[in-house]
């Protein structure tokens, strides 16, 4: 997740793999089955007229008319063309409206969003006050005793100069309730005495933060973050609350236009069980998923049959809490360079045991010197097996530098970003923590494209908020105006390149005859808009399959 203080050388080899079993039985899959409901996708007909369909097809840019027979585009161009393919097809009419392919967010964590709609949102509190605010009014609506899950805290309380510790805050408005709070950018958290109570951390666990008399201040980072998520998702029952919650965030994706999402899901104290149990149910659910695993057992993602692995596999943190990594030490602490995670020799050894195999690999990289690491393994693995269409990814790269930018084109490389970083946080914002100069260079979408390099587009959900529009947005409106990408450009990163980035292109993406009845109608036309109101513009319907799954009231 990012800063918040913020192969197989064929798509048809490809999608055969994508298409494997899991070794889920059909006992666990019946059973999340029971949890998450009877939600499976059906194919429909379709017929679409009188609209201006953005096809994001350079052979056919604009047409006026199409048709989804049985889950497929049949017919795309005036309606006089499209007409004799759409007998018996559900006709829309839709007035002069606008039609871009379904989007696809090619970086989330759905599980994470999915549990985010369940538990308190404290997104809103900027200092103690606010925050406790919000809890005090959690603690009066809940039995008592009850665990209390907040997600959204924008991790203000690392000014440890200008806030108290965060546990006595906590503790004054729940001084009998177990209270984490999950920090917006997933790598810290917060807590107070009965929440560490309740975790019972061993003596020597790592990143339990403590006060300057060596006891715990409330704050959670690295291996004690990631261990408390575990242990409070199963106190706060989600495992009870799983259907629900899977559904709600089905929901709100359809909501927003996607229609494919990227899900990176396990990795999480290394229980993976609810990633397996999740990656069996997505046959019956109503969004089309990517799955990346997060882990770096080669082995047990082939054993699932999966084509790819990796996604927040983390080899350094954020800027927020200074974890980032860099070659140049952090602005307001010359004697900090952030974490590295792991060694050059271990993300090496990931890297070409999976690039070996097969295997597209996504690794999390913000600063240089992490994205540094991310290109030495993948050149590695790339010289001892040479293989030219392999789409390995780093995730975020906001912090590349131009030198970096040449080097991953030339190795072939994708960039998973996230354009909504920049319309929540502007690059303004690092100048405290990072430097003038580079943070003016946070984020440089422009020098990307203009690479050449294949660009995909992601929220990071739930560090920003599911909503491709506001990604199209903020890449058109960059606060660094140098960085800035075109509307054509902006739409590609969540259409045809979002779909490149996952070996799909062959059936989404773009608006073509074959490719699957995926759409999206937009109240306006984002190239006709001013183009400081793109984030305005409403989705008024989703199509999967020529079925609409949803339809703005």
């Amino acid at each position: 997740m990012g800063q918040r203080s913020r192969g197989f050388h064929t798509s048809r080899a490809w999608r055969a793999m994508e298409s494997a079993t899991t070794s889920q039985t059909p006992q666990d899959i019946e059973r999340i089955r029971r949890k998450v409901g009877d939600m499976v996708l059906e194919k429909s007909n379709l017929a679409i007229r009188n609209a201006n369909i953005i096809t994001m097809n350079p052979q056919q840019p604009r047409a006026e008319a199409l048709a989804v027979h049985d889950g497929h585009i049949v017919a795309v161009g005036t309606w006089d063309n499209v007409a004799p393919h759409a007998e018996g097809a559900s006709a829309l009419d839709l007035t002069g409206k606008t039609v871009v392919p379904g989007m696809i967010d090619t970086h989330t964590h759905f599980l994470w969003t999915a549990l985010s709609l369940a538990a308190l949102d404290v997104s809103s509190a900027q200092d103690h006050s606010s925050l406790q605010a919000i809890v005090r009014q959690a603690v009066a609506a809940a039995p008592p005793g009850e665990p209390i899950l907040g997600m959204g805290f924008t991790e203000y309380a690392l000014d440890a100069a200008q806030f108290s510790p965060i546990i006595q805050a906590l503790d004054t408005v729940a001084p009998d309730h177990p209270v984490y709070l999950v920090g917006v950018s997933g790598h810290t958290s917060a807590a107070n005495t009965r929440a560490l109570e309740l975790l019972a951390f061993p003596a020597d666990v790592a990143g339990v933060m403590r006060d300057a008399d060596g006891q715990p201040n409330g704050l959670l980072v690295d291996k004690a973050n990631n261990l408390a998520f575990a242990k409070f998702a199963e106190s706060f029952g989600v495992d009870e609350k799983a259907g629900e919650m899977v559904g709600r965030a089905i929901e709100t994706a359809h909501s927003v236009g996607i229609t494919t999402l990227h899900a990176l899901e396990g990795g999480i104290a290394g229980d993976d069980q609810a990633a397996e149990e999740f990656l069996a149910a997505v046959p019956t659910l109503p969004l089309r998923f990517v799955f990346y695993y997060q882990t770096m057992d080669v082995d047990r993602v082939i054993g699932l049959g999966l084509p790819r692995i990796g996604g927040c596999i983390l080899l350094d943190g954020d800027v927020g809490p200074h974890t980032a990594a860099f070659t140049e030490p952090y602005a307001d602490d010359p004697e900090c360079y952030g974490t590295l995670y792991y060694t050059q020799e271990e993300v090496d050894a990931f890297v070409l045991e999976a690039h070996k195999a097969g295997l597209q690999v996504a690794m999390h990289a913000i600063g240089d010197a992490a994205i540094e690491q991310a290109l030495n393994a993948y050149e590695a693995a790339l010289d001892a097996y040479p293989r030219g269409d392999h789409r390995h990814r780093i995730e975020h790269a906001d912090l590349i530098r131009e030198d970096q930018i040449q080097r991953a084109q030339r190795l072939g490389l994708a960039l998973a970003i996230q354009p909504p970083f920049n319309y929540y946080w502007s690059h303004a914002e690092y100048i405290p923590t990072l430097g003038e100069e580079r943070a003016s260079q946070a984020d440089p979408f422009r020098a990307m494209m203009d690479a050449g390099l294949l660009l995909a587009g992601g929220s990071d959900s739930t560090v920003t908020p599911l909503g491709p529009l506001i990604g199209v947005h903020a890449a058109v409106n960059h606060s660094n105006p140098a960085q800035r990408l075109s509307v054509q450009e902006a739409l590609e990163l969540y259409t045809i390149n979002a779909a490149h980035i996952a070996f799909q292109e062959q059936d989404r993406g773009s608006l073509e005859i074959g490719k699957l009845g995926d759409l999206v109608v937009l109240a306006e036309d984002p190239f006709e808009v001013d183009a400081g109101h793109i984030v305005d513009i409403s989705v008024e319907m989703t199509v999967i399959d020529g079925r609409v799954v949803y339809r703005r009231e």
